[in-house]
């Protein structure tokens, strides 16, 4: 290939994206390329067999490292390679489908991106009702009538909206579509609905879909409780806190939730102004289309509710408290606090993680805050194995990451 040096990334997947690279000679300034005989699509099809995402393979011994062909590889090949990879959304719809597919945690990112884009439309609803309901006190009988009228239209709108979402899940059941392509689908209607504040950097609403997934259910940030223990999915455990910066983390994790969770009652699921029902919507009738939204919404998504709208933070159980360390997100499930702060809680793992970044909050008496990454299935019950082994002895000496292979 001439003096021309392609870059050797340091994870498989790349690898192959170089071979196919090298065997069509684009870095040849004087022969022409042999893509140059494709059409585009058919490019962008060859393509999409080596385009790997971030965080889509994971593994090795930087599990918490972003790299992948598409953001790192793809783009310094070629301007024409760069031009395809920022300006075509195919790869990331085409990511999506693989990840829903084949992990549950991509599903239930996804899922719960829907459930959020429906509760800010929802939230935006309630302030807009507000607002026109300000403006329409301060006006005559005449613009009253008219401001009803207007409103009658917007209400129309919505039951509109409802009704076509209705039809195209009664579409897609009856044409035996795909589950990850109707999931996908109630995805892009919501971006198009009420498109997220990272919608004008994307290259399309899929690239918008997977950021989000990634930024808001993938990675995850809390204060941190430092106790080595075994610890397993599923199986709850009971904790008392009586160190300061303890006490002042179950102080800030339970802060949201009404007294009565702070006193050994049952936590329920929260959302941000909507549950509990939030008071700027009135009890005379007005707001009822909203409430039914709302009610709609939350019935739907009852799994979610109690897996991800419970408090939560990180119990780092295995040492050293450091980056690519495994952790565990723990849910509090009963919280007892008393008069002196010390709490005693009952918790359930939810999801293992990997820490990424860790950092000791100033003027907190030692308390730590860390972010990771979620652990897929396959990672999730190596690790456990891992676990199990070092519980019982049998391990071999070559520590966490040899010992068995953690995709």
């Amino acid at each position: 290939m001439g003096d021309c040096q392609t870059r050797q990334p340091d994870y498989p997947s790349s690898e192959v994206a170089v071979e196919i690279t090298d065997s069509m000679n684009l870095c040849s300034p004087n022969t022409p390329s042999s893509l140059s005989i494709f059409h585009e699509d058919i490019l962008l099809a060859i393509l999409s067999f080596v385009a790997d995402t971030p965080f889509e393979i994971v593994g090795g011994d930087n599990p918490t490292c972003g790299r992948s062909t598409l953001t790192h590889t793809l783009p310094l090949v070629s301007k024409q390679f760069y031009r395809l990879t920022k300006e075509h959304d195919i790869f990331w719809e085409n990511a999506l489908l693989r990840l829903v597919k084949k992990e549950s945690m991509w599903e239930d990112g996804m899922r719960r991106f829907v459930f959020d884009s429906k509760c800010d439309k929802i939230r935006s609803d309630i302030l807009e009702r507000n607002h026109n309901r300000n403006r329409r006190d301060k006006r005559t009988k005449n613009n009253r009538l008219q401001e009803q009228r207007v409103q009658a239209e917007v209400d129309a709108s919505l039951q509109m909206s409802t009704t076509s979402n209705v039809d195209n899940l009664k579409s897609d059941n009856t044409d035996n579509t795909a589950k990850e392509e109707a999931l996908l689908k109630q995805a892009c209607d919501a971006v198009e609905a009420f498109p997220p504040h990272n919608f004008a950097s994307c290259s399309g609403v899929h690239q918008c879909i997977y950021k989000s997934i990634v930024h808001d259910h993938l990675r995850y940030q809390g204060p941190v409780f430092y106790m080595p223990s075994a610890i397993r999915l599923g199986s709850p455990y009971g904790l008392h806190f009586f160190e300061p910066r303890y006490r002042l983390l179950m102080s800030e994790v339970m802060a949201p939730y009404p007294v009565s969770a702070r006193r050994g009652e049952r936590i329920s699921p929260m959302v941000p102004s909507l549950l509990p029902p939030s008071n700027n919507l009135r009890q005379n009738g007005d707001d009822d289309d909203i409430k039914a939204d709302l009610l709609n919404v939350l019935e739907q998504n009852q799994s979610l509710l109690g897996k991800y709208h419970l408090p939560t933070f990180i119990h780092a159980h295995q040492s050293p408290l450091r980056k690519n360390t495994p952790a565990t997100i723990v849910q509090v499930r009963q919280c007892m606090v008393s008069r002196d702060g010390s709490a005693d809680v009952y918790l359930e793992p939810i999801a293992y993680v990997w820490i990424d970044q860790v950092f000791e909050r100033p003027g907190t008496g030692g308390l730590y805050e860390a972010r990771g990454i979620r652990m897929g299935k396959e990672a999730s019950e190596a690790y456990e194995r891992w676990c199990g082994m070092a519980h019982l002895s049998m391990g071999d000496g070559r520590g966490r990451a040899q010992q068995l292979p953690i995709p």
